[in-house]
């Protein structure tokens, strides 16, 4: 029977080489199969050798000199083992693994061959001196050989005799006419079955794409893709309603939004208002990532009037639900440095948990800082129970507290009632006017501090609670200690991070901006300056004004302003009601008229930030009761520039104040 010789560099190869060719000449021909591995010590003259490849040719040349036929084999990978291969990121460190220098490098060819240029291969066979450190190792059937340390190995499979080779032994042992048919099949139908592989792959995809498309259409924001050079790549059905169906792919994001625009910044700070066929939108950006690289940015644009809608209902809802703060750090606004450092200590204490005790006078905002406490610490979503200790009769008070049980007294609810301390559970107490409590319920209050717990009017059972306590006063309770009058336990309990108030008297800066912020508030008229509304003597009245009820006393004097003004003339001193003439005559004071021009207003707002946008300074005017259009703001802006009083950059945070800018400051506050 003839003999075909099959010469490998390795037996792993030759097993599969071996048992390939048998399949398809196995019947016809007898094989037989050497390796170099194993030596070679005979001459196969007048035979049919299959070589499988040039490197095993050069160590095997000699003994196939007097060969009848020498056959060098073609052999392909397989795609059913390389899928893992497609799967490594570009630019990925791969280490090539096999059993000779030569096999290694004509591996890495025949992988770069096929398509697999941005991987970056490095050679590792038996005896190297030294190898590069990857990863990911891949090897064509030599997993044995992989260096130790390497968990990623990708085996692509010995690689298989190409159909080529096939029909040329088959030629050569005169067996194509007969073996030819079921060789040219398997062909055929190892690419059907890789175009089926195809055909699924695809198909999953366009399903893939037609569920996310489903989803994005379906989602309540227009959503716009683009890649990291700004051009468009999909958009969803919404974003297309805002463009009236025109087509956006390829479009740069700079067309849409404005060469000022930029995506790398956006994305890295707060979102963007863009003005888009007359409406107005919230654009935020968000870079999709794949191991830490941007893939792409995903852009959600939010119509403002719809927000401004969901945000009222939300906030109708919210409101009418009870034990809500509704007050935030946002609305302590003050030009005055101590308020400023007051608030900066609030801030910092928000985060704890420890108790906080606030004295200050009336009407200088105590609850409204206890409630910015609370929505500024970790317990904001909670509730906040506030309850006033002077406007309860002690004979009610520690019944609402610390609640009663059924038939704890005459008149008690059936089932019982919860106290504001149950209430207030994982959440926050404010004690106003905590200098009123009378002393047996100091006794009370003291254990709840110290333990935890709290017991019902006509109970027995202890109930653990967890609350953060925030207590205010405008009493000297040090002063009451000394009386007897509160207990001193007590007030080093409470007294663990003290807050003081600040007079309004003690900071004349802020009476103006407040008197302007509620006139336009109460009056809802457009006033761009208190001057338009009350004379000059009235203004630096009221700057010298004591003002012993504070902010609650400012407020009622604009409310009656407001209603008594005449349309036709400005507030005169004899307008003002006869109370607060009195209070004025007790105090002699100069103080400087800090009435600032808009220019001014708006360097006020950059010195009080760390960089600010033209957009953000327009809103935060509005603020102050200042209504003056972005374009005026624009030309204030140059106008600044241009005396070096601050810089302009690009961005939500471009307009920082100089040096030069803060001096020019010092000059309109008393020092």
């Amino acid at each position: 029977m003839r003999e075909l010789i099959v010469i490998s560099l390795g037996e792993n190869t030759l097993r599969s080489v071996l048992e390939q060719v048998k399949r398809y000449i196995g019947n016809h021909v007898q094989i037989k199969g050497y390796s170099i591995e194993k030596g070679l010590n005979q001459q196969f003259d007048n035979q049919v050798v299959l070589i499988t490849g040039d490197i095993v040719f050069q160590y095997s040349s000699k003994y196939v000199q007097g060969a009848k036929k020498v056959i060098i084999a073609r052999r392909a990978l397989s795609y059913e083992k390389i899928n893992q291969v497609f799967s490594l990121k570009e630019q990925t460190n791969v280490l090539l693994v096999n059993d000779t220098e030569e096999s290694c490098f004509e591996a890495i060819e025949q992988l770069k061959s096929h398509g697999f240029q941005s991987l970056n291969f490095f050679p590792y066979y038996p005896g190297i001196n030294s190898f590069k450190e990857c990863n990911v190792a891949v090897t064509p059937g030599e997993v044995h050989l992989v260096p130790n340390g390497i968990n990623h190995i990708i085996d692509i499979g010995n690689r298989q005799v190409d159909i080529t080779t096939i029909t040329e032994i088959m030629f050569e042992f005169g067996i194509l006419r007969d073996s030819g048919v079921l060789a040219s099949s398997e062909f055929v139908r190892d690419v059907i079955e890789l175009t089926r592989h195809l055909w699924h792959l695809n198909q999953k995809l366009d399903d893939s794409n037609l569920l996310l498309s489903t989803i994005f259409d379906k989602f309540p924001k227009a959503l716009l893709f683009c890649d990291k050079d700004g051009s468009v790549t999909y958009t969803n059905e919404k974003m297309k309603w805002i463009f009236e169906g025109q087509s956006l792919l390829g479009t740069n994001v700079l067309k849409l939004l404005g060469s000022e625009f930029d995506l790398r910044f956006a994305q890295e700070h707060e979102d963007t208002v863009c003005v888009l066929n007359d409406h107005t939108y919230i654009v935020s950006v968000d870079p999709v990532k794949k191991t830490g690289d941007v893939l792409c940015y995903l852009m959600e644009f939010e119509n403002y009037d719809t927000l401004k809608k969901l945000d009222k209902v939300v906030r109708t809802k919210v409101n009418h639900k009870k034990f809500v703060a509704r007050y935030s750090f946002s609305h302590l606004y003050s030009r005055n440095h101590q308020m400023m450092q007051l608030v900066v200590l609030a801030q910092r204490m928000a985060k704890r948990d420890s108790t906080i005790l606030i004295q200050g006078e009336s009407g200088t905002g105590k609850e409204l800082l206890a409630q910015a406490i609370h929505n500024d610490s970790l317990r904001y979503d909670l509730p906040f129970v506030a309850v006033n200790f002077a406007a309860l009769s002690s004979s009610i008070l520690e019944s609402e507290l610390f609640g009663y049980e059924e038939g704890a007294f005459t008149g008690a609810k059936k089932g019982g009632k919860r106290g504001l301390f149950e209430e207030a559970h994982r959440g926050t107490i404010f004690m106003d006017e905590i200098g009123d409590a009378p002393l047996d319920l100091q006794v009370k209050l003291l254990r709840v501090l110290q333990e935890g717990v709290i017991r019902r009017v006509g109970g027995n059972e202890q109930v653990p609670i967890d609350v953060r306590i925030i207590a205010a006063t405008n009493l000297n309770l040090e002063e009451k200690v000394k009386e007897g009058m509160f207990r001193e336990d007590l007030y080093y309990r409470l007294n663990v991070l003290p807050l003081d108030t600040i007079p309004l008297r003690k900071r004349p800066e802020d009476i103006l901006p407040l008197m302007q912020h509620y006139l336009t508030h109460l009056s809802g008229e457009e006033i761009y300056h208190v001057h338009e509304y009350m004379e000059a003597e009235v203004i630096n009245f009221f700057l010298s004004h004591p003002w012993p009820g504070n902010v609650r006393e400012l407020v009622n004097i604009v409310e009656y302003m407001v209603n008594v003004k005449s349309s036709r003339k400005k507030i005169s001193l004899d307008d003002l009601p006869f109370y607060i003439l009195k209070e004025g005559n007790l105090i002699e004071k100069e103080c400087v008229n800090p009435i600032f021009t808009k220019e001014e207003e708006v360097l006020l707002i950059i010195d009080e930030t760390s960089g600010i946008g033209r957009r953000k300074i327009v809103q935060e005017l509005l603020n102050r009761g200042l209504k003056i259009g972005e374009s005026k703001v624009k030309r204030i802006l140059e106008q600044l520039k241009e005396k070096q009083l601050i810089e302009v950059n690009r961005g939500v945070r471009g307009c920082v104040i100089t040096e030069k800018g803060k001096d020019e400051l010092k000059k309109f506050f008393v020092t």
